[in-house]
């Protein structure tokens, strides 16, 4: 852990803030912050989704060592799809364990209640504007909706108020919704709305905090999509008894995105059908991809005792998921992230002094730079 005691590191993970929406928005503190410190276009780690992603950033490594690879599982127990909640599934330390060893105090305000589940063990502070208990609402308010522009503003208004009144915490981090990156596209008027007033908030922080490091980026894109496709249903019409076929993007939160996504992950129940299957998938249309498990571990530095048998990843305009048929149209406006093509996100540092800045490709590198190596 390389922070100094006693300076202030702000992290802010706006989640769905792909390249398109900082490139169509206008944000003059955050593109100032770009201009004035470092800037680069990256990368988010595959599949893009919220846990992989988040976890990602906070443990300062890769799925294969961190060892969460989604939001949803097959539970090997009741062999049905379970959502991941539990921190027993990371293997590697958080930034926030490896500070809190060494004395330095953090806190985290996300949207998601189980961002506070897995990884607020370790911190001083945790808030989540999802199902807030008494005493975040007695000092911080009555979070807004969580399908709504307001909560975002929320959030970030309590991180304010977090470091106002415990000028202890050395290390913020903060966990936007991205409910409105699913409802708009980039440049519609709702979004620039949403980003402007987020911008707003970025640049109160760096002025109440200007000694601060900031550290800006992404877990995900957001791509409008045509199509879902039911890889369960379409597997056993074609004489393959699959034991599942999970879509990771899925979590508690489906209003935005139905539990569907841009990847899925298949178990099989006869491993000696999977060429088959492979070949059957990879003339499927709506598919880009198709990897068995060993290969797409590698490739995307997974873990590979967590992604199924083999690994799916859908064209632009495609997502899988649960569906009552094989198939079916997507309404106008549908917009989702899962796949490679929502890799694309801004990593922005300011007032940091990262190492090794020629090897920042990805979100979590960021912070591997800052505070890992």
């Amino acid at each position: 852990m390389q922070l100094d005691k006693g300076r202030k590191a702000i992290i802010l993970m706006l989640d769905g803030f792909g390249t398109e929406y900082f490139r169509a928005s206008d944000m003059p503190a955050l593109k100032k912050m770009a201009q004035d410190g470092f800037y680069r276009e990256g990368k988010a780690v595959f599949p893009t989704l919220t846990n992989a992603n988040n976890i990602s950033i906070v443990c300062g490594s890769f799925p294969q060592t961190h060892g969460v690879t989604t939001n949803c599982y097959l539970d090997p127990i009741t062999g049905k799809p379970a959502f991941l909640e539990d921190p027993g599934f990371l293997k590697s330390p958080t930034l926030f364990e490896m500070a809190a060893r060494q004395g330095i105090r953090s806190a985290l305000v996300t949207s998601k209640s189980k961002t506070i589940r897995i990884l607020g063990g370790s911190v001083e502070a945790g808030l989540s504007a999802q199902d807030a208990d008494p005493d975040t609402i007695r000092d911080f308010g009555i979070p807004p909706d969580i399908y709504s522009i307001e909560v975002n503003e929320w959030i970030m208004r309590s991180g304010i108020k977090i470091l106002q009144s415990r000028p202890d915490i050395d290390i913020l981090y903060v966990h936007t919704t991205d409910y409105p990156m699913h409802m708009w596209a980039p440049e519609e008027e709702r979004s620039l709305d949403h980003l402007s007033r987020l911008d707003g908030l970025i640049g109160e922080m760096a002025d109440r905090y200007p000694d601060a490091a900031f550290l800006v980026t992404a877990d995900h894109g957001m791509n409008p999509k045509k199509e879902c496709l039911d890889l369960e249903k379409i597997l056993w019409a074609a004489g393959f008894p699959i034991r599942a076929a999970i879509s990771p993007v899925a979590d508690r939160l489906v209003k935005h995105h139905g539990g569907h996504g841009g990847v899925s992950y298949i178990y099989l129940a006869d491993r000696s059908c999977r060429d088959e299957i492979l070949d059957f998938l990879s003339g499927l249309k709506g598919v880009d991809t198709v990897l068995p498990s060993e290969e797409a571990a590698t490739c995307y530095r997974l873990d590979r005792d967590r992604i199924g048998d083999i690994v799916v990843g859908a064209d632009p305009e495609t997502v899988f998921g649960s569906l009552e048929q094989e198939r079916t149209e997507l309404h106008d406006g549908y917009r989702n992230h899962g796949s490679r093509f929502e890799q694309s996100i801004p990593l922005i540092a300011w007032n940091a002094r990262l190492r090794e800045t020629d090897s920042i490709q990805y979100n979590l590198d960021l912070t591997r730079a800052l505070f890992f190596e």
